[in-house]
């Protein structure tokens, strides 16, 4: 906060609270009663950070003292290190690059096991980077943001197994379990959503469409475990998953959703809207014989139909059950071709 309130003499309280995802009162707690003591021996008036705040606008000068390097431990420098990625993922056109390049500011204070040991602290944390079409997509929002200025995206919708056309007013970016998203206003819903990055096939920034962030936006309410929110007339789908299949959907699925079974595997329930399945069929069937639909019948029937269709005239010989067809489906070589988004 401090550097953002550097750069933007004037900055709104209400503003920063919409940044942070946190009350307005947090923001004038942490500058009252917390920055304010800020200082160092023999803490004199000049020792200490002083503000300027002026009805919701406040000011910072800094110190004269902070104007030189800081030493930290290593215990210090990853706290700050996990804060900053904390602070990453809020709205960027505030912060612009900054926390970017404290991080790596970061780094250039630290050596040897210290310097190891931040290294290794990334690659646990950040896990595997997006893709080079999910960075330059990053990139576009990131650009329109800090100019306040619309998006016309190509998105394409997996429930729905659908793409359509979008005008969004991107308000901030999360980093959710490895998966980007963009949050903001859709245009076609009239109403604060968010879409996953990787599901844009593109994006373009339209600099002769403004628009203003609420002040009241936050994006709290969309970090929680389950960013998709199913509707109530979605149904629920169990599928099986054999042992050897088990432990990498566990990795991507809320333990709430699983049972484990007695053979070493585990059984996952889905939410779908039931008119639309077909983006599950496509789902399960990578997992070719280690998937297998349980219920309800009709959903399991409609999986053998939705392989019988891939495989063609060459599935008439094929069982009936959802397993046996699933594994026809990783023995042939000429699936019917069918254009998908890319998957984290």
């Amino acid at each position: 906060m401090i550097p953002l309130i550097r750069a933007r003499p004037g900055i709104r309280i209400p503003e920063l609270a919409s940044i942070f995802g946190v009350r307005d009162a947090e923001i004038w707690e942490d500058l009252t009663e917390v920055l304010t003591m800020c200082g160092v021996p023999p803490y004199l008036p000049h020792n200490y950070l002083v503000f300027s705040i002026q009805g919701d606008r406040v000011s910072i000068r800094f110190a004269e003292h902070l104007s030189r390097p800081v030493h930290l431990t290593l215990q210090e420098a990853l706290a700050i290190d996990l804060a900053l990625r904390s602070v990453s993922g809020g709205r960027l056109p505030a912060f612009g690059d900054a926390a970017p390049r404290l991080r790596r500011k970061l780094r250039d204070l630290l050596s040897g096991r210290d310097r190891e040991a931040l290294a290794a602290l990334d690659e646990s944390v950040a896990g595997t980077p997006p893709s080079d079409e999910v960075t330059e997509t990053i990139g576009v929002l990131k650009d329109a943001m800090g100019r306040n200025v619309r998006v016309a995206i190509v998105y394409y919708t997996a429930s729905r197994d659908e793409v359509t056309e979008r005008t969004i007013e991107p308000y901030g970016l999360i980093d959710h379990r490895g998966n980007w998203y963009v949050v903001g206003r859709d245009l076609l819903r009239g109403r604060e959503t968010s879409f996953r990055i990787d599901r844009i096939r593109t994006a373009v920034a339209l600099p002769d469409e403004e628009y203003e962030v609420p002040d009241d936006f936050t994006t709290e309410k969309f970090r929680r475990d389950d960013v998709f929110t199913p509707s109530r007339k979605d149904i629920a789908v169990k599928v099986r998953f054999s042992p050897s299949a088990a432990a990498r959907v566990r990795e991507e699925t809320e333990r709430k959703a699983l049972q484990e079974a007695s053979d070493g595997g585990v059984i996952k329930t889905f939410r779908i809207a039931p008119e639309r399945p077909r983006w599950l069929y496509t789902h399960i069937a990578r997992y070719g014989p280690h998937a297998e639909v349980l219920s309800p019948p009709d959903i399991r029937a409609g999986m053998v139909g939705f392989l019988d269709q891939v495989l063609g005239d060459d599935a008439a010989d094929v069982g009936r059950s959802s397993a046996r067809t699933a594994a026809a489906v990783s023995r042939s070589k000429s699936p019917r071709a069918r254009r998908k988004p890319p998957t984290a």
